[in-house]
């Protein structure tokens, strides 16, 4: 148990920072987009999933694989110091960065033409900057998560973010009152990932610095037979780690590419289908924050499995995949569940109209299976399988593309939006299927499922006689609305928490490997307090 509590104690610090981010990455759109409107949140999320792309590899990505070939040295005994596999990675990163900053930056007038809308080149080379960012914040965040450091990784992450935010917002406030057009301001927002990213590879390099390690660092020669084993596993595992972070990117990326044409074919005008497409973007910012507990109590599991599957402990492995798997269903439930309970009160008071809230409640389901996937996905990563969640993404992919081009002229963005949940349900299926081959015993208890099943009818219920008193006294406006959607998350959220509790869906060892576990143990029924 100290071990186990020492491993999670060692990702907390960055489970904690990924939350913030995810949180700020998320919450900064719905100011925005009251800023500048549904057409001017299509302009901003046309390009942003390829900062996303960057985000993830300079964060995610690549200082894991770093991180990990510094542990892996220190135990193989290979003769690669650990500077030399530093700035082996450094060289190979930075090539690789100017390679997709030349490919984004000089190929972004075809890119904007595939997404049809030519007007998009001027943000898309602004972002292709970030790329060219990427080395030296991988390289240096790897270097201090190798060390057992993750304080400078999470206070750039952290940092990077709210300089980034700020920028976005301040821009465009000013953009706006000066009369600058809307994808004026779009490109004074995207500029927010070059100041991010200056931000955190400035906090990056005063750790250095200030460490003195830089000194260190510039000693270390460059041997070429280090290059094609540093290479391999950076391109390889490094996009490998990275590619659940990216799922809901490139979803993204799909519907930029796809959405806008297709609503068009269908014969709505340039405008109309900006403005719509800025409609179904709202769901973007409702995913992340939806997933995002899921997915940080995902990754403070990872240490934790890959513990057990150390160990040799099959028992201990299926009770440790059983709890990830009962935390990320009934956090992904309640929160899907919630929200389309909710949908029309909260799409009232984050974006200021009830306009696509049939869509916004369709994309709520994704949170449920992107949760799952999220948990499924850090599971077989622990157990070794990381090319699983590669190929399970690609056909997710492939599957959105082909179901967006039979669904979207037939159902407009209701349709893109059961793409995406069912191309998230067929990845979820294929995950499953795969992890139940490699453990004994079943991955779901039916007793488990029974206790969800019934806390989510309980608080589903509970909700919609809740609105029903809102619509009783015909009460209306955008005011009425928050307090509606806001008293409801809380009402909803802890009665099902309540509910899960009390008929013991977790024990008390499982609930104290949780942050605030101690706490909620004092909630479980007698039976279960062991």
């Amino acid at each position: 148990m100290k071990t186990t509590r020492e491993l999670v104690r060692g990702a907390l610090i960055l489970s904690i920072a990924s939350l913030m981010v995810k949180v700020l990455s998320a919450a900064y759109r719905i100011p925005y987009q009251n800023i500048v409107g549904d057409l001017g949140f299509y302009i901003y999320q046309q390009v942003y999933p390829f900062y996303g792309i960057v985000l993830t590899l300079s964060t995610l990505g690549f200082p894991a694989v770093i991180s990990k070939l510094l542990a892996e040295r220190d135990d193989s005994g290979d003769g690669f110091s650990a500077n030399e596999i530093l700035m082996s990675s450094l060289a190979i990163l930075g090539a690789l960065g100017i390679v997709m900053f030349g490919g984004l930056f000089f190929f972004a007038d075809s890119i904007a033409a595939a997404m049809g809308d030519p007007q998009l080149t001027g943000l898309l080379k602004i972002i292709a900057f970030s790329f060219l960012l990427m080395p030296a914040a991988s390289v240096i965040r790897g270097y201090y998560q190798g060390q057992g450091n993750m304080i400078p990784t999470a206070l750039s992450q952290v940092l990077e973010q709210l300089i980034r935010v700020a920028t976005i917002l301040l821009l465009s406030l000013f953009l706006i009152r000066h009369g600058s057009s809307l994808y004026e301001v779009g490109a004074g927002a995207v500029f927010g990932s070059v100041t991010g990213g200056l931000m955190g590879l400035f906090i990056l390099l005063s750790f250095l610095i200030f460490r003195k390690e830089w000194s260190n660092l510039k000693k270390a020669s460059l041997r070429f037979r280090n290059f094609p084993f540093v290479m391999k596993a950076l391109i390889f595992q490094g996009f490998s780690f990275c590619m659940t972070g990216l799922i809901l990117v490139l979803i993204q990326l799909v519907d930029s590419l796809q959405l806008y044409n297709l609503l068009r074919e269908i014969g709505l005008g340039a405008t109309e289908a900006k403005e719509w497409k800025g409609i179904y973007d709202r769901g973007q910012p409702l995913i992340q924050l939806g997933t995002v507990i899921a997915t940080s109590l995902s990754l403070t599991m990872i240490p934790i499995i890959s513990l057990a599957m150390k160990k040799k402990d099959e028992v201990e492995l299926v009770n440790k995949i059983n709890f990830t798997l009962k935390v990320s269903t009934s956090v992904g439930v309640a929160a899907s569940s919630g929200l389309i309970c909710l949908i029309k009160p909260v799409n009232i008071m984050l974006f200021t109209d009830m306009k696509g809230s049939g869509t916004l409640a369709i994309l709520a389901v994704s949170i449920l299976f992107t949760s799952v996937i999220m948990a499924q996905s850090a599971i077989l990563q622990s157990m070794g399988h990381t090319w699983v969640p590669v190929v399970a993404v690609g056909f997710g992919l492939a599957c959105k593309w082909s179901l967006n081009r039979l669904l979207v002229p037939h159902y407009s963005i209701a349709g893109a939006a059961a793409a995406t949940v069912l191309c998230f349900v067929l990845m979820a299926l294929l995950l499953a299927v795969f992890l139940q081959t490699k453990v004994s015993k079943p991955l779901f208890e039916k007793t488990s499922v029974y206790i969800i099943v019934g806390a989510t009818v309980t608080m589903a219920v509970t909700l919609i006689v809740y609105n029903q008193l809102f619509q009783l006294f015909q009460l209306s406006g955008r005011s009425i609305s928050s307090v509606q959607a806001l008293i409801g998350v809380s009402l909803g959220g802890i009665l099902f928490i309540y509910s899960i509790l009390k008929t013991g869906l977790f024990t008390k060892n499982e609930l104290l490997l949780l942050p605030l576990g101690e706490k909620l143990v004092t909630y479980l029924h007698k039976e279960e307090y062991r």
